[in-house]
């Protein structure tokens, strides 16, 4: 488990260490807020088409293979982002970065294979709590690597630390990760083309709920994700550093609460109250969040919205795979992150035109208003006959 927790935990900072920069360079090759925040949806399209497809081929050929190409590919995506002289080129690096972040479902197929029913959302919460760390600690490393001066910040050095640390992180695997799904447990895909067949895409109807759900639950995150950054430097006149300090916070928010409180949080009330908690508690940040004009209420409002997001993804993740068999566990996942980056998709697509055309906050409150559904999408499902 430890080792999976460190793969994850390097890969996600290798993602977050531009996170804080992004806006910014994009902005400095003459990019306007629509189209930056379209470029970071890009990176969702390459997930969006991958990681179903990086599912189903683990369920094949193990999850390891996988992971070690994945991070291979997300290092080669950084070195062009690093040297990108057009913004085609930004774009282009991160639909390749966002084709190999299909891994993050492999990661966590990796833990379902190792867990049973009981232990899986705390065995899931710990490797939730690796990603929550790679996210908390990369942005920090990149707002300083960058410094707060926006016109001055050194983006090749801070996008070339994400290659070397999504390098890191594959010979990681390569040396000390044990392969978790035994061949005898593995589905053969036989013909290439197999790969691409509709049930590798199409959810089944017993989790179809609760990829909705997924769906629903993302686009409302990427609605102030992909616009808080120009947002808090147009109202609090945040730069990369205090920005990275934010995802900082956020981060290690999801730490404490996958690390350790998950696994009680649900032997208490269960996977299906968590993932409704989870999605009031980031509504109401959002509406604090875009009504802050201190940072007082920001923070508070950041609190509730990290508590949410670091409930939500282990709990649901955690009910998809009790519904699948072991040779369907890394497609179902697969599938459910597919769907949250749909909703990454969808998210940045509205939030600079709101931002652009109505008031600065228009994104945070259209996502308060959006993850609501899920109450009750999961309270409908709860109705269905028990796992």
């Amino acid at each position: 488990m430890f080792i999976i927790f460190l793969v994850t935990f390097i890969g996600l900072m290798g993602f977050g260490i531009i996170l804080p920069l992004f806006p910014f360079y994009a902005e400095r090759l003459g990019a306007g807020p629509e189209i930056i925040t379209l470029s970071m949806a890009f990176f969702s399209v390459g997930q969006f088409i991958a990681a179903p497809f990086w599912g189903r081929v683990s369920d094949s050929i193990g999850r390891k293979k996988v992971l070690v190409l994945t991070l291979f590919g997300s290092a080669i995506s950084y070195i062009i982002l690093a040297f990108a002289p057009t913004i085609t080129t930004v774009i282009l690096s991160r639909i390749l970065s966002g084709f190999m972040a299909g891994n993050i479902s492999i990661a966590f197929a990796y833990v379902t294979d190792i867990t049973d029913n009981e232990n899986r959302s705390a065995g899931l919460g710990k490797v939730s709590a690796g990603l929550g760390l790679g996210f908390m600690t990369g942005p920090a490393i990149g707002g300083l690597l960058a410094g707060n001066d926006v016109a001055n910040a050194n983006y090749i050095l801070v996008a070339l630390s994400g290659a070397g640390i999504n390098l890191i992180a594959m010979l990681a695997t390569i040396f000390f990760l044990k392969e978790s799904l035994p061949v005898v447990d593995r589905r053969p895909f036989g013909s290439v083309l197999n790969l691409f067949e509709k049930g590798t895409f199409s959810p089944e109807k017993t989790i179809f709920p609760l990829i909705i759900c997924g769906l629903i639950f993302y686009t409302a995150m990427s609605l102030m994700e992909a616009i808080f950054p120009l947002w808090s430097n147009s109202i609090f006149d945040y730069g990369p550093t205090n920005i990275g300090t934010v995802f900082f916070v956020l981060g290690f928010i999801g730490v404490v609460i996958q690390g350790g409180l998950i696994g009680p949080m649900t032997q208490l009330i269960g996977e299906r109250k968590l993932v409704q908690i989870a999605s009031l508690s980031v509504a109401l940040g959002l509406i604090l969040i875009g009504l802050s004009l201190d940072e007082v209420t920001l923070w508070i409002g950041l609190s509730f919205y990290g508590m949410g997001a670091a409930i939500f993804n282990p709990s649901l993740s955690s009910l998809i795979s009790k519904r699948a068999k072991p040779y369907e566990r890394g497609k179902f996942l697969g599938q459910y992150q597919s769907a949250s980056a749909m909703g990454r998709i969808i998210g940045p697509a509205f939030s600079g035109v709101l931002y652009a055309n109505f008031i600065a906050s228009a994104p945070l409150y259209l996502g308060a208003i959006v993850v609501l559904p899920i109450i009750v999408v999961i309270a409908n499902f709860s109705l269905r006959k028990p796992i």
